[in-house]
């Protein structure tokens, strides 16, 4: 009988157009349907009707460990400050032990809104990491 675990999740890959950039922790974006409540006055069931809204996408969090400049990655973080950021395509890639993709994510237009670094703490031996936020118009999901 085969056994069906569930796949870790330590072992990801990100691709956003970067040449070498790692991430050391990704929160996928939430996806929400809104609930639009309806009934007509005329309507015989004392219940209310429920039609699917809009769909919302949540953020997506990368977060790594600070690395000496890394220019193609703040470039495209200074085109938030802009009013005119720039939208990329990003590829998360589940894997699995030997490192083949079992699950993808595909996040559509992304781009930077928001950076943010762990506090500094001098009592501490942590590596300072740094959370970009991106904001997300669309997922899909694909299972390889």
């Amino acid at each position: 009988m085969a056994v069906n675990n569930p796949h870790p999740a330590c072992n990801f890959q990100v691709e956003a157009g970067f040449s070498r950039i790692g991430f050391a922790r990704v929160q996928l974006p939430a996806l929400e349907r809104e609930i639009i409540r309806y009934r007509e006055g005329t309507d015989r069931e004392e219940t209310v009707r429920l039609v699917p809204g809009l769909l919302h996408v949540g953020e997506c969090v990368l977060e790594r460990g600070v690395v000496p400049p890394d220019n193609e990655f703040f470039q495209w973080l200074g085109a938030m400050g802009s009013g005119k950021p720039e939208r990329r395509d990003v590829t998360v890639r589940l894997l699995d032990a030997a490192h083949a993709p079992v699950m993808v994510w595909k996040l559509r237009n992304a781009f930077p809104c928001g950076l943010e670094w762990s506090l500094l703490d001098a009592r501490n031996s942590e590596v300072v990491i740094e959370s970009l936020r991106l904001a997300v118009e669309g997922v899909e999901v694909e299972t390889v």
